[in-house]
């Protein structure tokens, strides 16, 4: 029962954890790389979509390679909370 609680609890983090850190790191993308002047709006929601695509299948695959799911949580609670801080900072640029 251990260990299907733990593959349970991998696929959910690579599947919903892994959707929810995509789309924070495509919200949090944009006013950085506008800030930054590297490219316009434009430019940087293309951009940090593409981005977001190699995150979220980086996610999935990190999720099944971590020795511990709570180490796994950890760190998708981790990315997702500097991705938060990143968002309310810069949010209306």
């Amino acid at each position: 029962m251990k260990h299907q609680l733990d593959v349970s609890l991998r696929m959910i983090a690579a599947i919903v954890g892994g959707y929810l850190a995509s789309v924070a790191f495509s919200f949090a993308c944009v006013p950085l790389l506008v800030l930054s002047h590297l490219c316009d709006q434009n430019e940087a929601v293309m951009v940090s979509t593409m981005l977001s695509y190699l995150l979220y299948f980086s996610v999935i695959i990190i999720s099944f390679c971590r020795k511990s799911s709570v180490l796994l949580w950890r760190d998708l609670c981790l990315m997702l909370s500097v991705c938060g801080v990143i968002i309310y900072a810069l949010g209306d640029v």
